[in-house]
Parts: structure tokens; C-alpha cells; sequence
């Protein structure tokens, strides 16, 4: 596989990612809510069309996260351009996440970028009784086996970001990304984002693989994810 990264916009992750996020592979992030995850994502997108005039993105907003004037405040002076290679969806259910992934598959071409902000959001709402829950489960393997294969045999950047669920049976307060199991074995690298007491500063783990395994900080910024060096 041909060693294309795709920079964060923070050099000390980077650095931990051995270049950025690897094109070829399922990437996943997870975190709490206002953890950093959106403007993360879409730091990433905007850093990717930058660096290939060819690539095109397609964000798939099933949380409702979505604000196109973040975006284009991210993207700042060459938003017009950035916007004609992007391709914003928006799915209501977790039957549409089906539909939207196989149409995916036939609109992506090597180089792309894919964001699914959240694999998991609409997942989450259709668990229930253990029946149901069972059925929901083996859906959401199908779709990341898909993804993953066209992560693969397309070789574009595929990003997914996914919710969290507290751990109750802990001596102390934990969390841990709803669908845990299937998204760990699916996915090459992990990085959980956490909030901190500094203002714009979040910690993200590098979780997965374990060759990578580190922590380092970034600042949310105006225009997306930048070193904390260059705003402290």
C-alpha cells in the first residue's frame, strides 16, 4: 500500500499517527460530547483537498453536528474552492446509513475522503430489547465490513467517529464507544478526544494499534485544529 497521509493540522499528532491518518484504512474516533470530534473531522477533510486537487469529500452527518459556516470559517480563504469538492448528506434513520454506504461505494475513487460523523448515533437509537438489539448489531457489522473493503480496494482516507456510553460497573466514572467490540476489531487506528480544564485544549489517546500507542494535546481553534504551541 502506497504510504499517503493525511495531516490533522496538529504536528504532535501527526507525529504519533506516523504522518496523519493512513489512506487504505478504517481511522476512529470517539469521544464525549464537545470533545472536538466535528471540528477534528472536518480539519481533516479540509487539510486532505488541500493537499490532493483531485480528492473529493463526502461527509455523512448522521448526528446533526454539521454547521456550514464552521466549515467554511475552517476552510477560510479558499472555501469557495474547497466547497466544489465536497458533498454534504444527511440520513434520518439507520436503515438510510444502509442505503447511503452501498451508494457510497459507487461514487468514491482512490484519493477520496469519507467522514461518517456518527457510524454509531443512529445505531444507538435503534437498540432495545435483546432481540432487536442482536438484529442492530449484526447490521452494524455488515456496514463496517463494507466500509472497511472500500477503504481497502478503493484506497481513500475513511474516518469514523462514534459515541460514547458510561461504565457503570467501575470503581471510577468511565466511558467507552457505544459498540465497542465491533468498532475496535474493524478499525486500524483508535484515538479517544477528551475535554480538559483549559480552555480549546483536548487530549486525544492514540489507542490502536499499539506500535502508535501515545497521548498528546490539540487546540480547537478558529480555524480547526492546530498545535497548542501556536495558541499558547
Amino acid at each position: 500500500m502506497t504510504d499517503i497521509r493525511t495531516a490533522t493540522g496538529a504536528r504532535a499528532l501527526d507525529a504519533l499517527l506516523g504522518g496523519g491518518l493512513q489512506s487504505g484504512e478504517v481511522t476512529f474516533v470517539y469521544g464525549e460530547a464537545s470533545s472536538g470530534k466535528t471540528t477534528l473531522a472536518l480539519s481533516i477533510i479540509v487539510n486532505h483537498i488541500r493537499a490532493d486537487p483531485g480528492a473529493r469529500a463526502y461527509y455523512v452527518d448522521a448526528d446533526r453536528k454539521f454547521s456550514l459556516p464552521r466549515f467554511v470559517e475552517i476552510a477560510s480563504v479558499d472555501a469557495s474552492e474547497i466547497l466544489k469538492r465536497f458533498t454534504y448528506s444527511k440520513i434520518e434513520n439507520f436503515e438510510g446509513q444502509a442505503t447511503l454506504i452501498e451508494d457510497l461505494s459507487l461514487k468514491v475513487q482512490r484519493g477520496d475522503i469519507l467522514v461518517f460523523d456518527s457510524i454509531t448515533g443512529l445505531y444507538r437509537v435503534e437498540t432495545g430489547d435483546s432481540l432487536k438489539t442482536w438484529a442492530v448489531n449484526k447490521e452494524l457489522n455488515r456496514q463496517l465490513g463494507h466500509l472497511k473493503e472500500m477503504a481497502l480496494t478503493r484506497g481513500i482516507v475513511l474516518l469514523l467517529t462514534g459515541q460514547v456510553r458510561s461504565v457503570l460497573d467501575t470503581p471510577t466514572p468511565q466511558v467507552e464507544p457505544v459498540a465497542q467490540r465491533l468498532l475496535r476489531f474493524w478499525s486500524d487506528t483508535i484515538l479517544r478526544m477528551e475535554t480538559t480544564p483549559r480552555q480549546g485544549v483536548r487530549r486525544v489517546i492514540v489507542e490502536k494499534p499499539e506500535s502508535r500507542r501515545g497521548i498528546t494535546r490539540i487546540n480547537i481553534a478558529a480555524k480547526g485544529v492546530i498545535d497548542i504551541g501556536e495558541a499558547y
